[in-house]
């Protein structure tokens, strides 16, 4: 019976005895088998990164050898250093190369069959490392891009070269190795493709946030923005007094989109999403207004503003008007009665004729008045004069426009008369009419904004005096809040507020305007929010609710037809959810994360999920992808194992 003896790695020498005719390498075998089933030696640093390294393909299967050249090599000088059973003493550089190599694989086989579990995982691991960057710099040949039938026949063909080199580099057969790795690179699309769901419904249950966090970590990502960017635009909103823009909103169709998944499946987070956004929608219009006022500082109606002015200006006449009857002098009456006259009509002898109409009616009484009085009593032609003004104004509010008109020519030839005066009376007569023009301000502003032009009511309202344009914004913007107002729920209301026209006359009138149209652009997307999530056809949401339900009639309708295939496919569709990984409880932490507001709002929470997010599933696909490392790897432990060379002590 012939025996063989061997040298472990820690100096031991083992005698094998084997039957009849056996060869080394049996013998090997044997050994190994006893030194599995020995005490077992523990896990280092060292044994686990010598397996993680041999993982790596074709460069793998090269570091035993080179590491034992280079001690082949220097044995010579480095040989008193170590102790004698730690030497290598032969007197070639072949004879050492063979010791130190026969030295180092056999570690890695002790290893490999005390830890078989560890060592697998550390040689696929290294095998997957070592493939991540091939892969990354030429994903097409690697397999890992394109079509369905591009991905398979590119894995296949590379896999199949690797996994030959690597075969060879290991004295391995490179043929078995090419099929093997080809089979496994062709194959790898369709696992993923066929893995992929069952493992993120499995996940999904686990760990339903992690789900979700990686869910919305994917829209943020489409989105094209930073994290820090979109965050901040929902804690600006907060600050700007729209605390109801939410991440979702910020995120633009991304983050709507993933909200009308949620929205449009049964469970929990469909109820928190259609109730936040229709809640949210039944306050637009309060917030449309707010914004509207505050942009053009009205916070009162137009109607408020023209009563508010109209008593300020009666209080500030009244006092000015008092204030200058004590020096006024003789008012001359004859030119105010010459031009009544010639309205109405005198016989000779200035003798009044019967009235024809209502304006000579109207003259006739004022200048029976004003003929009467005495013309040194200032404040009783002043009198007479406010009952002229009074009917004008009355003539106007009725209708009358030309009676108005021949009255307020009375009036202008008696306010110069006695503006001749009184040097104060001018004066306050000039701050009258200023004031009354301010007033009317309010009707120009409301006019421009139902029918004026841009062209024609920037120039117009920049005409105007600082108090006049106050009064001008009031009116502009009164219309436009009651339009507000008045729109019936579920209606855009910030539409209106979109035109180019708003837009220019706005940045000329509005002091507030950049604030206001920040406002009206986020309520237009927070209603493109809800119009994603909730609009549209309810078809999705009724075979969602039956689904939930059990009772899919269309599935039954199919049945009763004995249409069995279409029955059977409504039957899988039914049940794609829950493959998928879309469960209720995900769907929920999805609403929570993208219902969030300024108030609720975590940037650097948000941000570190992102990118923690973002990098695992960087590493997933770059495992995924890595059908190289883990052909090569796979083809390397299913290739017969070089036997290290036979030295019999």
């Amino acid at each position: 019976m012939p025996k063989f003896d061997f040298k472990s790695p820690d100096g031991k020498t083992y005698t094998i005895e084997g039957p009849d005719g056996s060869t080394p390498e049996q013998a090997f075998q044997i050994l190994q088998q006893h030194l599995a089933s020995g005490p077992v030696d523990p896990v280092s640093v060292n044994s686990v990164g010598r397996s993680f390294a041999t993982g790596v393909p074709i460069i793998g299967g090269l570091l035993n050898k080179a590491d034992a050249a280079t001690n082949a090599a220097l044995a010579p000088v480095l040989n008193p250093l170590f102790d004698e059973k730690d030497q290598l003493n032969e007197p070639t550089w072949s004879e050492r190369y063979a010791h130190s190599l026969r030295d180092q694989e056999g570690a890695d086989a002790k290893f490999s069959a005390q830890h078989p579990v560890i060592d697998t995982g550390a040689k696929l691991a290294g095998g997957v490392a070592s493939m991540g960057p091939v892969v990354a710099a030429a994903p097409g040949l690697m397999g890992a891009t394109g079509t369905f039938a591009a991905r398979t026949g590119a894995g296949a063909v590379s896999n199949a070269a690797i996994g030959a080199a690597d075969s060879a580099i290991r004295n391995g057969d490179p043929v078995s190795g090419a099929l093997i790795g080809g089979v496994i690179g062709g194959a790898a699309p369709a696992v993923e493709a066929a893995a992929s769901p069952f493992v993120s419904s499995i996940m999904a249950r686990i760990n339903p946030q992690g789900s979700a966090n990686r869910q919305v970590a994917r829209a943020i990502s489409e989105s094209g923005r930073p994290t820090a960017d979109i965050a901040g635009d929902v804690t600006q909103a907060a600050a700007e007094g729209q605390p109801q823009f939410t991440l979702a909103d910020a995120l633009g169709n991304p983050g709507q989109r993933m909200l009308s998944t949620v929205a449009r499946a049964p469970g929990e987070g469909r109820t928190d999403v259609v109730n936040a956004l229709e809640q949210r929608q039944a306050g637009q219009g309060r917030r449309i207004a707010n914004a509207l006022a505050e942009g053009f500082n009205a916070p009162e109606t137009a109607a408020a503003t023209e009563a508010r002015m109209t008593a300020a200006r009666n209080t500030a006449a009244d006092a000015e008007y008092g204030t200058v009857r004590n020096d006024a002098g003789r008012v001359d009456l004859v030119p105010t009665l010459d031009h009544i006259d010639r309205v109405i009509g005198t016989r000779p002898g200035q003798q009044l004729t019967e009235a024809n109409d209502s304006i000579e009616s109207a003259l006739t009484g004022f200048r029976q008045r004003i003929a009467r009085v005495n013309p040194d009593d200032f404040e009783a032609v002043q009198r007479i004069r406010s009952d002229m003004a009074d009917a004008a104004q009355s003539a106007v509010q009725g209708g009358y426009g030309n009676r108005a008109r021949e009255i307020r020519r009375a009036v202008r030839s008696l306010d110069a008369a006695m503006e001749n005066a009184s040097n104060g009376y001018r004066a306050a007569n000039a701050n009258f009419a200023n004031a009354s023009r301010d007033i009317e301000a309010v009707q120009t502003g409301r006019d421009a904004a139902m029918r004026g032009r841009t062209e024609d009511t920037i120039p117009a309202f920049n005409a105007l005096r600082p108090e006049a344009q106050t009064a001008f914004r009031s009116g502009y913007v009164d219309p436009a809040i009651a339009q507000t107002q008045g729109a019936a729920f579920g209606v855009n209301k910030a539409r209106p507020f979109t035109s180019q026209a708003f837009q220019d006359e706005s940045q000329a009138i509005a002091p507030g305007a950049d604030l206001m149209n920040r406002r009206i652009g986020r309520e237009m997307r927070m209603f493109e929010t809800r119009n994603q999530a909730l609009g549209g056809s309810r078809t999705a949401d009724n075979l969602a609710d039956h689904e939930a339900l059990g009772v899919n009639p269309t599935t039954v309708m199919h049945a009763a037809a004995g249409n069995w295939s279409a029955a059977i496919g409504s039957m899988l569709h039914a049940g794609v959810r829950g493959i998928t990984g879309n469960t209720p409880a995900v769907r929920k932490a999805v609403a929570d994360i993208l219902l969030q507001n300024g108030a609720t709002i975590n940037a650097a929470a948000l941000n570190a999920m992102v990118t923690r997010t973002i990098g695992q599933l960087q590493f997933l696909q770059q495992l995924a992808r890595s059908d190289a490392g883990a052909a090569a790897v796979t083809t390397n432990a299913n290739q017969p194992k070089r036997q290290p060379p036979i030295f019999k002590r």
